[in-house]
């Protein structure tokens, strides 16, 4: 059994913990803008240049990619992503299909782990690397095929060393499978997914008559091309954030489970690092 984890703020933990569905978002509303610019260092003709963008810029929109983490401890996740030592951790059972197999997955977890560099190798474009980036677009889509995965993880996995301290491990995974229905991904419990939204009031849009429920959008910000499958993950670690209220929390009981270990973790007075305490259920 492998444990990865997942830093939430206590609202979106306490939903998580509930329905044990994993959210995968698009890349291009992640926080860095560096974001899939590994291939941006490029060597080669202008033509190719604009091809590569095009290409990469479709590959955006294909997939979805899921962020966890080796460690539950590091304080600086702790402030940024979950509510500033509010919220909580989940570490995730991420073995089995879901996660690991290539029919799912272009990147699978076991080999998501992301590359940190403080340079930009050149790129170099010739036919053949633009053919790697079309097989690995076209595997991307759901077509058979052997994707080049040295190069997808290049594109996928690199970030700036600056971000090392976030030991992260990445699962993308194809949004829609173009060689099937939207009924069969739907049918398929590790394909089917939904996502968070509310309706558009018709005052939102003047000058057009539409019932309740035509015209949807994200439910907020942070819903935005998120993409909640309906698997349900496996958790066995809840780690709770040094500054939590939980016991002001009535429905706080709920979390605990049989296959489940929750902590509390405190600040160590002696150290930098955090001391984790065992809840249990009263």
């Amino acid at each position: 059994m492998t444990i990865l984890y997942k830093y939430y703020s206590y609202a979106g933990g306490k939903a998580a913990l509930k329905s044990q569905n994993l959210g995968f978002r698009k890349p291009e509303f992640f926080n860095d803008p560096f974001e899939l610019t590994a291939l941006s260092n490029s060597v080669g003709p202008v033509s190719k240049q604009e091809t590569l963008k095009a290409r990469i810029d479709q590959l955006k929109d294909q997939v979805a990619i899921l962020c966890l983490t080796r460690s539950a401890f590091n304080p600086l996740m702790w402030a940024h992503y979950a509510d500033q030592h509010q919220g909580f951790v989940i570490g995730y059972d991420v073995s089995g299909p879901f996660l690991n197999s290539p029919d799912y997955n272009l990147i699978t977890v076991d080999s998501g782990d992301v590359l940190y560099t403080n340079t930009k190798t050149p790129f170099d474009l010739n036919p053949e690397s633009m053919e790697a980036l079309q097989g690995v677009y076209q595997y991307a889509m759901g077509f058979e095929g052997a994707a080049d995965r040295a190069l997808a993880r290049r594109l996928f996995l690199t970030k700036h060393a600056s971000w090392v301290y976030e030991e992260e491990v990445r699962v993308v995974k194809k949004v829609v499978d173009w060689t099937r229905t939207v009924e069969e991904d739907q049918a398929d419990p590790f394909r089917s997914f939904y996502m968070l939204t509310r309706n558009i009031e018709p005052h939102e849009v003047p000058g057009i008559d539409f019932e309740p429920g035509y015209f949807v959008a994200p439910l907020n910000e942070n819903a935005r091309e998120l993409y909640l499958y309906h698997h349900k993950m496996p958790v066995r670690e809840v780690y709770i954030g040094a500054r939590s209220t939980y016991e002001e929390d009535p429905e706080f009981p709920e979390i605990f489970q049989p296959e489940r270990q929750v902590f509390k973790l405190d600040v160590n007075p002696t150290s930098w690092s955090f001391e984790r305490r065992e809840l249990r259920s009263q």
